[in-house]
């Protein structure tokens, strides 16, 4: 009876081990001719993907096939309508289409036809934004620094496709999990110079937000703009906290490159957070994988129900980057994610997406 107990007991405990699997399915090379320095991309429904490139003279969104190659590039660099000054964060939530515009402070809302073609069906100013955008019904939701009209700071707020409506989401002060303004100031002095992003994700009412520099995720009901948060730092995980001296290091023009180098080496950065039914994902990179004595961000990712216990964790190995940031889609109705990794040769840099599949 103590044996049956005890082997109940190992697996109740393991069961993180045993619910969920996240598989590699395949990789796709894309044609690095084609695709000069991606900002993010979208998965379509037949499995095309959709970039916008940061490099591109005409700032074009680029359609490839599933083979990764080149099918279709739309859109041209001007003010007029329909032309791009810098397109960068998109998302795509089937029909709708958001792409920002950095260099005309806008956002760009299209509606997808057949042959994936997209019809031009709203645009609003958007001079807050700062990172990454997420669909919401037909409301953009938007991270970046806003005053509303009460005068309070928030971070991640909501426009309507015609930019009519403004809806204020997450206050400045929960940006890093933070409950209130002390916290989230203390926080902002360790983190402030190293800190370049947020990320969303929303799961029909829900919208899920999260720091690059801690591993606390915001959940906020968009009918009551309640907020909750979740998140467990698993012992890998090491959050960025500067001291004076650090930071002084870091912005003195003689050694701050270096700074920076050793703290991106010795940190972990959050990479993204994504959504679905009865799971939260987030993904996080260290910079421990070494290659030829270079050094690459490798991710992990952990798996949460909707209430924050912890599901399941993993490396995501085989993949590796160069870069701090790579780029990633979830496909919520395959439940497929999507990462994009970056490593450069002396001939050109080699863009690969890895397919995962999320299993329970």
């Amino acid at each position: 009876m103590k044996k049956a107990t005890l082997i109940c007991s190992l697996l109740i405990l393991t069961n993180i081990g045993f619910s969920w699997q996240v598989k590699l399915i395949r990789t796709i090379s894309i044609d690095e001719r084609d695709l000069l320095i991606p900002s993010v991309f979208a998965v379509l429904e037949d499995g095309n993907l959709l970039f916008t490139d940061l490099r591109d003279q005409n700032y074009q969104i680029k359609v490839f096939n599933k083979e990764g190659k080149l099918i279709r590039a739309w859109g041209k660099f001007g003010p007029g309508p329909g032309e791009f000054e810098g397109a960068g964060f998109l998302d795509y939530q089937s029909p709708y289409l958001a792409v920002a515009d950095a260099g005309k402070h806008r956002i760009h809302v299209f509606e997808k036809l057949k042959n994936d073609e997209f019809k031009r069906i709203g645009e609003f100013l958007a001079w807050e934004l700062s990172s990454h955008i997420k669909i919401y019904d037909k409301y953009v939701l938007l991270s970046g620094y806003i005053v509303s009209p009460k005068g309070e700071g928030y971070v991640l707020f909501m426009r309507d496709f015609n930019g009519k409506d403004t809806k204020y989401v997450l206050p400045v002060e929960n940006q890093f999990g933070a409950g209130a303004m002390s916290e989230y100031r203390r926080i902002q002095g360790e983190v402030a110079g190293i800190s370049a992003r947020d990320f969303l994700d929303v799961y029909q009412d829900t919208a899920f937000f999260i720091s690059d520099v801690r591993l606390r995720v915001a959940m906020i009901d968009l009918r009551s703009m309640k907020i909750e948060f979740m998140g467990k730092e698993p012992a890998d995980f090491r959050a960025l906290a500067m001291s004076g001296k650090i930071r002084a290091a870091l912005m003195d023009p003689q050694s701050g490159k270096e700074v920076a180098e050793d703290i991106l080496t010795k940190h972990s950065f959050i990479n993204g957070v994504f959504a679905d039914k009865g799971i939260v994902g987030v993904l996080y990179v260290n910079r421990d994988k070494t290659i030829n004595n270079e050094l690459f961000y490798m991710p992990r990712i952990q798996i949460y129900d909707h209430s924050g216990k912890l599901l399941y964790g993993q490396t995501l190995a085989p993949f590796f980057s160069e870069e701090r940031y790579s780029p990633f889609f979830y496909q919520k109705d395959k439940r497929h994610l999507y990462l994009l990794s970056t490593a450069s040769d002396a001939s050109a840099i080699k863009y690969v997406i890895y397919e995962f599949s999320i299993e329970p």
